[in-house]
């Protein structure tokens, strides 16, 4: 049994990541910038079984709340085994210059200082303990040099997120911890719902086709993120849902074997 925390995991991937935890019986704590929402979810995640949930507010750009984050953990079920650094924003609304200034605060402060402060926090508590791995959430299609339309920021944010795990294991690689990074794939979850927001009825249209192709159901991927995690002895790994073979075969088989696929027929969109 592991003591799992992920960060930002009151709803979306990490509530996933979460919940496939708790169903294989490890212990997982959950935090939210609320502490009534990461109460209430843990409470939830703790009826499914067999594993536990604790629940603490944590905001990750604040590193006395992720070093409270640690101590609620450890004191919760005595170690952290596990720690995955979940929380972010994205937004592909605006060209880099067009990003309003609230928005650049935003993906700083959430995906980048959430991801050292978590790293440093995990790292010093791990080494002090002599055990653990920690993963760092990459871009949901991650393929490092990839150009992802008026994402600008937000990839420059996981580009540095990447670099910053290649100097974690660097850093700890005679310290017994296993180092690694998550690249989820394109998952439909409350965030990305927000994001779609902006699309006129005839652009979600033109653009549906490629989403049904790339696309999953965060109650797909995860199952087998939280196997890869469990399962991984390779420090340094890069656990990918969405690689580049999956992409050309969904692409071969939506328009050479005319399979379609067809996600967003689960929330009555049309």
């Amino acid at each position: 049994m592991a003591n799992v925390v992920v960060t930002g995991s009151t709803k979306g991937i990490g509530r996933g990541l979460a919940e496939e935890f708790i169903r294989r019986g490890h212990n997982v704590t959950v935090s939210s910038r609320s502490q009534a929402d990461a109460e209430r979810i843990a409470t939830e995640l703790s009826e499914l079984g067999p594993g536990k949930a604790a629940g603490i507010a944590c905001d990750v750009s604040i590193k006395a709340h992720v070093q409270g984050l640690w101590d609620h953990a450890a004191a919760s079920f005595g170690s952290v085994d596990i720690w995955i650094n979940n929380a972010g924003h994205a937004t592909a609304r605006f060209f880099v210059h067009d990003l309003p200034e609230n928005l650049v605060h935003t993906l700083i402060d959430s995906n980048l200082k959430g991801a050292v402060f978590g790293s440093q926090v995990a790292v010093t508590g791990m080494r002090r303990q002599g055990h653990g791995a920690l993963y760092n959430m990459l871009g949901g299609s991650f393929q490092g040099n990839r150009l992802t339309p008026k994402m600008g920021v937000y990839s420059a944010t996981k580009s540095g997120i990447w670099r910053l795990t290649k100097y974690l294991l660097e850093e700890n690689k005679d310290q017994g911890l296993m180092i690694g990074s998550i690249s989820p794939g394109m998952l439909i979850s409350d965030n990305w719902f927000d994001e779609q927001k902006h699309l006129t009825a005839d652009e979600w249209l033109e653009v549906k086709p490629l989403l049904n192709t790339l696309c999953d159901y965060v109650d797909t991927a995860t199952p087998w993120i939280v196997e890869e995690v469990l399962a991984n002895k390779e420090p340094g790994k890069r656990i990918a849902w969405l690689t580049s073979g999956k992409i050309m075969k969904r692409f071969f088989d939506a328009k050479v074997l005319g399979k379609k696929r067809d996600l967003f027929s689960r929330y009555g969109l049309p």
